[in-house]
């Protein structure tokens, strides 16, 4: 499944949310495995993301009055625009109908839902 940095960026706490919920074990599987994959790429956009503030910053912290912070800016946003791939399957929709979760989750978890037809 391909995927881009900041999706996964802005999906970590509503997949956490999700993996509370009590799921079938069909489910419960499949969401284990791609949180194990989005962990491990998170960990590495977060390393990235350190090195470019230590690039471009003070003291490990970075301000917008900071004489490079538009080229800080620039280029996390390339970052979370990078597109990688995960090795784990999206989850089927009519699978989840029983769990509870909130439609601002719904949209930050998108990508990895597939609509069943």
């Amino acid at each position: 499944m391909k995927v881009k940095v900041g999706q996964l960026v802005g999906s970590s706490e509503p997949l956490g949310r999700l993996m509370s919920q009590p799921m079938g074990s069909v489910e419960a599987f499949r969401c284990a495995k791609l949180v194990k994959a989005v962990q491990s790429e998170l960990e590495s956009y977060e390393e990235a993301r350190k090195n470019l503030i230590e690039q471009h910053g003070k003291n490990g912290e970075i301000k917008q009055t900071s004489k490079n912070f538009k080229v800080f800016v620039n280029e996390l946003e390339k970052l979370m625009e990078e597109e990688i791939t995960l090795d784990a399957e999206k989850l089927d929709s009519s699978k989840l109908d029983s769990i509870e979760i909130s439609p601002i989750d719904i949209l930050a978890l998108e990508w990895l839902i597939k609509e069943s037809k």
